[in-house]
């Protein structure tokens, strides 16, 4: 049986990372913690993991940070791991020298959920130019939501959100190809949005596991002013998900 993709959750200096291991656990991830580089080392070469991403602080403890990182990826499974830095943004020294070791993903504190089921996702979904670009056409937006339909009214919070379309975190889908008006509680006003459900998320028939239940609803007929405002809230929150 294939063993499922493993998060490796390494400490900081004074920063242990048990509470994330724990939280990535409880939203079905595979995580496990590192107390230490070596103990890291150790992790990935051992045959009843597969880690294929991990989780780092800002102050790794290594002399050298990208030579460290590339021999970690060299001696995991798959040759190659997938880094989010995680913990207090550092500052701009401190992110030069995060890029300078070829660093991408980020995850700044404070950490809501759904930032950090997003960046889980795309650690384990490996990185490359093209994921980069649709990631900057989408971004995490833990915000409350409804969704209206046929005169009824549900309660939803948004997990992603992009120019085309928003994933709910809802318990109660609407059909696929359903028609619905999305509300966003969006400040100082709420985009309200008509769209038609593209897909759902739900137990037993889950699109994708490491999803939120609920559904994609794509948009329709999009305009000004709300596509703009929907573009600088994509805008901000990526800022705090790349180094």
């Amino acid at each position: 049986m294939p063993i499922e993709p493993t998060i490796l959750v390494l400490d900081g200096s004074g920063a242990p990372r048990a509470a994330l291991a724990q939280r990535l656990r409880r939203m079905g991830y595979r995580a496990i913690r590192a107390k230490t580089p070596e103990d890291a080392f150790a992790i990935v070469e051992e045959p009843r993991h597969h880690v294929t991403a991990a989780m780092i602080p800002p102050d790794l403890a290594v002399a050298d940070l990208r030579s460290a990182l590339d021999a970690l990826s060299a001696r995991s499974r798959t040759g190659r791991l997938t880094y989010v830095v995680v913990g207090a943004c550092p500052g701009e020294e401190g992110m030069a020298e995060l890029r300078e070791a070829g660093l991408v993903l980020a995850l700044w504190e404070p950490i809501d959920d759904a930032r950090l089921r997003y960046q889980a996702n795309r650690a384990l979904a490996g990185i490359d130019s093209d994921l980069l670009r649709r990631g900057a056409m989408r971004a995490p937006l833990e915000i409350p939501a409804r969704v209206l339909q046929a005169g009824r009214s549900k309660d939803a919070r948004v997990y992603t959100l992009s120019t085309g379309g928003v994933y709910l975190d809802t318990m109660r889908p609407a059909m696929r190809n359903a028609t619905v008006e999305v509300e966003l509680d969006f400040w100082p006003s709420p985009i309200c949005v008509q769209g038609v459900v593209a897909y759902t998320s739900v137990p037993g028939n889950l699109r994708r596991p490491n999803l939120p239940i609920g559904m994609g609803v794509r948009f329709e007929g999009l305009a000004e002013p709300s596509l703009s405002r929907i573009r600088r809230a994509i805008a901000e929150v990526s800022l705090q998900l790349t180094v």
